[in-house]
């Protein structure tokens, strides 16, 4: 039993760890004025894509070299930036940014997310864990983050009215940033 303990402990860290740029993701998007529909969607993308981008991962793993892990978190910030001053400038013009950002740009959102999995996918393939009790871990753990960091966004966004969507592009650059420095 304590082998149990001493195995999913860790792995529900790294879960963890991998969910919080979901949740912090998720800030943003939870104080853009959308459909309930699309968040759901969102939600369930960020599940998707945390599930398969370590399946990837890992099953890419022996024939990939670890620099391709830093050339999709370089990408992924990028993108993350740019959806971020996209966020702010439709503030700014006082255009409502669901106008721009079509379910499209939540499934690149939520694949974006999404990247740094992929990473420790690649580290997955050389441990003798059960990778596929992980990886559900993973989708599941991250659809939880996201849900929060939403929940949490939409009390926020009484309090910055609307002001509130540039602060989630701020959010996003601030990610993006960290991603590719």
């Amino acid at each position: 039993m304590t082998l149990f303990y001493e195995s999913i402990i860790p792995i529900l860290l790294l879960a963890i760890a991998v969910g919080m740029d979901a949740f912090s993701v998720s800030l943003s998007v939870g104080l853009m004025r959308i459909r309930l529909r699309i968040i759901a969607a969102f939600i369930l993308l960020v599940g998707a894509f945390h599930v398969l981008m370590p399946l990837a991962g890992v099953t890419l793993g022996h024939l990939l070299s670890h620099k391709l892990g830093i050339i999709a978190q370089l990408i992924g910030g990028w993108i993350l930036i740019m959806i971020g001053a996209q966020m702010i400038v439709a503030t700014l013009l006082q255009k409502d940014m669901v106008r721009h950002m079509k379910l499209t740009g939540f499934v690149v959102l939520a694949f974006t997310v999404s990247l740094d999995s992929f990473s420790v996918g690649l580290s997955l393939g050389m441990f003798g864990l059960n990778q596929a009790a992980i990886i559900m871990m993973f989708g599941l753990m991250s659809m939880i983050m996201a849900t929060l960091g939403i929940m949490l966004a939409k009390q926020g966004k009484m309090l910055f009215g609307q002001y509130s969507e540039a602060l989630g592009g701020i959010v996003l650059i601030v990610l993006g940033v960290q991603m590719v420095i």
